[in-house]
């Protein structure tokens, strides 16, 4: 008896898991159409645009970093 239970529970928590993941449909991450699509050199030398711009709020340390350091 205990074990046809288990089976069940085992059964039962492995169908809920699969139909959760079947259950919702992914909705598309692409942004802009096919049609409309960036030329990829632009969009590079735009991505670096914005990450050198980010780097320059990030403040300089103004000691250097030891890993192995316990405590203060």
């Amino acid at each position: 008896m205990r074990a046809a239970l288990i089976a069940v529970m085992a059964a039962a928590l492995l169908s809920g898991q699969a139909y959760a993941q079947a259950g919702r449909q992914r909705p598309s991450t692409d942004p802009a159409p096919a049609a409309q699509k960036e030329d990829p050199k632009k969009r590079m030398a735009r991505e670096e645009a914005a990450a050198k711009a980010a780097m320059k709020t990030v403040p300089d340390s103004k000691e250097k970093y030891d890993p192995w350091k316990i405590g203060k």
